[in-house]
């Protein structure tokens, strides 16, 4: 029976299909439109239709693989499981009432009889739907049951073939198919065909069924024996009712059943188990390849039979667009009620011819995909490749311009066979913007040694509307050197921008602009969906101009980006950082002031002031008040009245205290500072300086009286009392007192009101004492004054004054002795008693009219003229004179000194007397020349010895010589050796002044005798005495040099030197109209030429020469030379 119904079906042999394609393209033309619009008629199916899916289920299993149990659905011819590679469909578990695998044909069990069960199967393999498709099939549901209209139907359905079809949708009145409150409908239904027995396939009322599906058509409840279809859905939207007729047949129709209900009999029940043809119904349905397709469902009251018996009992058009490809299922289920429910002989065909190699290409839905596609979005692709053709096909490849890798998991195909190729495609930029993705592929293969070419497949991917948007995120970090966490001027931002392309297309040339900022980076940059780029710039220096605002630091930053576009769109975008400032205005006033002197009316405090503007905003109108002075400013920094940030003025101000400040004691002044900020209200600072005031309550007292001492009694002693208020308040109750017996009245004199002394004003008083006997004896009359005050606080106080006469003796005049050339010191203020204590000592005038003592010189006391004097004024020596006379004096030299105190003023007379010393002799060798044998010499050993003492005569003594004789007086003659001898001889002598000796030589050289002329005859004689030279030069003596060391007059005597010089010697008179004798001073050595004389008196001139000792072969002494005068030497107290 299954042979006759593949031959009613007219199943085409590829050799069928190739006699049938060279049909004239004309007719096929003109056929098409009518094809591919009402589809095939009840009589016939499509000559040119293409063999998809043939499966009867008769056999023990099913080969192709895509077909899938769902739930209890098996085979009922198998007995074992199905083999690898085949479908899962199997052996049946429970058989209640359903075919056993001994019966004559195989079915595709969904259920068996029993309640509550349910069962289907799914062809998860993509057919394409292009050419349409008709789908021709037997479907079996009866029970023994009576009483009922059976449970619940079998469902057809076709879904979407890009989606997964591995499950039914909700079980029971859903059939299936549509969705429930609990369970999803179908994935990607389509198309849902209900033979529905029962009658719930109509009731969208039912348990959600239908649910978000519009009014109408309105479905009409629950209708039993219907065959009902429902349109496209989701999970739990969708699946909405389009139809329901009445099975029927014949013409005119006659309502049929699609359900048969078998009698309760053991015949009846073993039909069940092996059920006739009757108890099936054979069910087509076909889908135009319209892309709104029509569709045409047909009923045979029977299983078996041919098309063209077959009547049709609904035809709608589809409002939905159909899916490039389709897959299809079975399903049913049962309740409470119950039918066997068996599918078999199941054959799908396109309504249009496919060709040889079918491609279909679409969107790969077998995970949830968008509505459209934005760029850089993924479509995914599948490549449908069907083997139509009766032979097998090799070297499958699918070639697609847009998509380089189309993965195909094989490559050969059996006919019939089919394959899911899959690739992808991104949207680029320049996709996004077009507005849509049209994309076209071919597949290709091989049949034996011939190439195939399918048909190309063409998707158009909806492109998402471009909506390009920009967004800008700006940010500013504050390098807060400070921490205060507030911008300050000098503090830097640095400013973030962060471009981000919220919108569905690429924006190129997305630049930042910034008003504050200059050189941001990048330029430009362009920005996927999605994506973003980061932008900087160099950081931005607060400036005192943002902190003077008064306002936060806000910026507003600009970005800008195009759509990739032929006709770009531009899209911007703002973002304001706002950074918070410092702005805080202040002034410091610092103030000092100080009481210049002291605390008396009159006197000025001086204030200096120091004015900064500590704040960080600049100032102006800014001033000082001062309510006790006028202030004068220094100078500005800048404009006057106005100071920038941390600058500075100062300024002074003076204030002359009243009595009233300084009886209150301080001078509390307070001074005020104003400055105007940028904005807001004025700042002030306030500076305050107490400065204290010495109080003093005081008098200065003073008792003199005159005279000051006294010698015998009866003298008047006026007595003189002085108050003077030396404080800075004003004093009353003033009065002076003195206890002294036999003093007068004391008599004051004020200067204002009696007993009343303000600051400064003096009360003077006298009175008069007449000394007596008693008081001379006392040797002292003293006694004390008091004077008595109150001041204007606290308890009056009293100073006292005192004074003390004496009776005072005149100073004693000196007399010492000293040595010639020596010094002497004496105390000269040793014996003058009470009046040298605390009195001035000098040697100079101390008054006009001193008192003379001891016949000492008036005014000027006298000055030595015979020596000098040096005297100690001051300290533990004070008084103490050392005298030096000069050199040569002997006799009597005075000086004088004068004292002064308050007892008076003395010249006193001071008298030295110089007693002589005698010095030694100075002897100088002498030289002789004699002939031996010859004449004798005379020799004057004295003639060129000295003795420094005026007045002495010298002696010598010589000894013996060792050759020849010596015979002296007051000179010598020697009378040389015979014998031939030459050669000196030497002499001693000692030279005396009666009390000194100094001992010298006489060297005689005793040369030979003259030679006799011999063998001469003319010769010339000479005679005359040996020349024993003259003495032509002498030295000079340079203007000599007076000056003061160690306090006493010295005089610097220099002359020249003399070749062949052994020695010098200096004299020294007093110079004047008689001059004094010739002295020596000294005998400088031979290379001397200077000296310095320090015994010369005070006030006196002198005359100073120098001898050189110029000695050949005798003794003689060169002349002297001219005498040099000195000026006056300076007095004692010059030096």
């Amino acid at each position: 029976m299954a042979a006759v119904r593949a031959s009613q079906r007219r199943l085409i042999d590829p050799g069928h299909r190739a006699s049938r394609r060279p049909i004239a393209l004309t007719l096929v033309l003109a056929l098409l439109a009518a094809v591919l619009t009402i589809g095939p008629t009840a009589t016939q199916r499509a000559d040119a239709a293409t063999l998809l899916v043939q499966e009867s289920f008769g056999g023990t299993s099913v080969p192709d693989s895509a077909w899938q149990m769902l739930d209890s659905a098996c085979l009922t011819k198998a007995a074992t499981a199905p083999p690898a590679g085949a479908s899962n469909l199997g052996v049946c578990t429970n058989r209640t009432a359903s075919p056993t695998t001994a019966a004559d044909l195989g079915y595709l069990q969904l259920t068996d009889n029993r309640t509550n069960s349910k069962g289907g199967a799914v062809l998860n393999r993509a057919i394409p739907a292009t050419g349409g498709i008709d789908v021709l099939f037997d479907q079996y549901q009866y029970s023994t049951a009576t009483g009922n209209n059976g449970a619940d139907g079998i469902g057809f359905f076709l879904t979407d073939g890009s989606r997964s079809l591995t499950a039914a949708g909700a079980p029971g009145g859903s059939l299936g198919y549509g969705q429930s409150n609990t369970v999803d409908g179908v994935n990607g239904g389509y198309l849902g065909i209900g033979l529905d027995a029962f009658g719930n396939f109509s009731n969208s009322s039912l348990l959600g069924l239908g649910a978000g599906c519009p009014a109408l058509p309105l479905s009409p409840g629950q209708v039993a024996n219907r065959i009902v279809a429902r349109g496209p859905g989701q999970a739990r939207v969708g699946y909405c009712y389009i139809d329901g007729k009445a099975p029927a047949v014949g013409t005119p129709p006659v309502t049929s059943t699609l359900r048969t209900a078998v009698p309760a009999t053991s015949t009846g029940t073993a039909a069940a188990l092996n059920p006739p043809m009757s108890y099936g119904r054979t069910i087509r349905v076909t889908v135009s390849p319209a892309a709104f397709p029509v569709v045409t469902v047909f009923f045979g009251a029977t299983a078996g039979l041919p098309a063209a018996q077959l009547t049709q009992v609904m035809q709608f058009t589809m409002t939905t667009a159909a899916p490039p490809t389709y897959k299809l299922g079975f399903t049913a289920s049962t309740g409470g009620s119950t039918d066997t429910h068996l599918i078999r002989n199941v054959t799908v065909s396109t309504v249009n011819d496919l060709g040889a190699l079918n491609l279909v290409k679409q969107i790969d839905r077998t995970t949830a995909q968008p509505v459209s596609y934005a760029e850089g979005q993924t479509i995914p692709y599948q490549f449908v490749v069907t083997n139509t053709s009766l032979a097998g096909i090799t070297n499958i490849a699918v070639s697609d311009p847009k998509i380089p890798v189309v993965t195909c998991p094989v490559t050969s195909l059996a006919s019939l066979a089919s394959v899911t190729c899959t690739g992808s495609k991104v949207v680029t930029a320049a996709e996004a913007v077009a507005g849509s993705l049209v994309n076209t592929a071919t597949a290709t293969g091989r049949s034996g040694t011939t190439t195939i070419t399918s048909n190309t497949s063409t998707v158009t991917a909806p492109i998402t509307t471009p909506a390009p948007v920009i967004t800008l995120a700006k940010t500013g970090a504050l390098a807060d050197t400070n921490g205060n966490t507030r911008a300050d001027v000098g503090e830097t931002v640095t400013y973030s921008f962060v471009a981000r392309n919220t919108g569905n297309v690429t924006l190129t040339g997305v630049a930042v602009t910034d008003p504050k900022v200059a050189g941001i980076t990048p330029t430009t940059a362009q920005i996927a969906p999605g994506g973003q780029a980061t932008f900087t710039s160099a950081p931005y220096t607060v400036t005192q101009a943002d902190i003077n605002a008064n306002t936060a630091l806000t910026n507003t930053a600009t970005v800008s980006g195009r759509t990739l576009a032929a006709t770009p769109t531009t899209v911007t975008a703002t973002s304001t950082a706002t950074t918070p400032i410092r702005y805080a205005p202040g002034l410091t006033l610092t103030k000092d002031g100080t009481l210049s002197g002291t605390a008396v009316v009159g006197a000025r405090i001086n204030y200096s002031f120091t004015l900064t503007n500590s704040g960080n905003v600049p100032l102006t109108a800014v001033s000082i008040a001062d309510p006790r002075a006028a202030v004068t400013y220094g100078t500005w920094p800048g404009t006057a009245n106005t100071l920038g940030v941390g600058l500075s003025v100062t300024a002074t101000a003076s204030y002359a205290i009243t009595q009233a400040d300084i009886d209150a004691g301080s001078v509390l002044n307070t001074a005020t500072a104003t400055g105007t900020p940028t904005s807001g209200a004025a700042v002030t600072s306030t500076a305050s300086k107490t400065v204290v005031l010495t109080r003093t309550n005081d008098l200065a007292f003073t008792k003199t009286a005159n005279p000051s001492f006294i010698s015998a009694a009866g003298t008047v002693i006026t007595y003189t009392f002085g108050a003077t208020n030396t404080g800075n308040t004003t004093l009353t109750s003033v009065a002076i007192s003195d206890p002294k017996a036999g003093l007068s009245t004391i008599t004051p004199t004020w200067p204002g009101t009696a007993g009343r002394l303000t600051p400064g004003q003096i009360v003077t008083a006298t009175a008069t004492y007449t000394t007596t006997a008693a008081d001379v004896t006392a040797g002292t009359i003293a006694n004390t004054a008091t004077v008595t005050a109150t001041p204007p606080t606290g308890a009056a106080f009293t100073r006292t004054a005192s004074v003390a006469i004496t009776v005072v003796p005149d100073p004693v005049a000196d007399a010492v002795t000293v040595v010639q050339g020596g010094s002497v010191v004496i105390d000269v203020l040793a014996n003058d008693g009470a009046v040298a204590t605390g009195a001035t000592f000098s040697r100079a005038q101390l008054s006009a009219t001193p008192k003379s003592i001891g016949g000492a010189a008036s005014p000027a006391p006298a000055t030595p003229v015979q020596g000098s004097v040096t005297c100690v004024d001051t300290g533990a020596t004070r008084g103490q004179c050392t005298y030096r006379p000069i050199a040569a004096y002997v006799g009597t030299d005075v000086f004088d000194y004068a004292l002064q105190s308050t007892y008076g003023t003395w010249n006193v007379r001071v008298t030295v007397t110089v007693t002589a010393v005698n010095h030694a002799p100075v002897a100088r060798a002498d030289r002789a020349v004699a002939i031996t044998g010859g004449a004798l010499v005379a020799i004057s050993p004295l003639a060129n010895d000295t003795d420094e003492d005026a007045g002495t005569t010298l002696t010598f003594t010589a000894q013996t010589p060792a050759r020849g004789t010596l015979s002296c007086t007051t000179t010598c003659t020697y009378t040389p050796p015979g014998g031939g001898f030459t050669g000196p001889v030497v002499i001693a002598y000692t030279a005396s002044d009666g009390a000194l000796t100094a001992a010298s030589t006489i060297t005689v050289s005793v040369d030979p005798q003259p030679l006799t002329r011999r063998g001469f005859s003319d010769t010339a004689a000479t005679s005359g005495a040996v020349s024993l030279g003259t003495w032509t030069r002498s030295a000079v003596v340079a203007t000599p040099v007076a000056s003061c060391t160690a306090n006493r007059p010295t005089v610097l005597v220099s002359w020249a030197a003399v070749p062949g010089t052994t020695g010098w010697t200096l004299e020294r008179r007093t110079s004047g109209t008689t001059p004094g004798p010739w002295t020596v001073v000294a005998t400088p050595i031979a290379s001397a030429t200077s000296f310095t004389d320090d015994r010369v008196g005070e006030g006196r001139g002198y005359q100073w020469r120098i001898r050189p000792d110029l000695q050949r072969w005798l003794g003689v002494a060169s002349p002297a030379s001219t005498a040099v005068t000195t000026p006056a030497v300076v007095s004692a107290r010059g030096c």
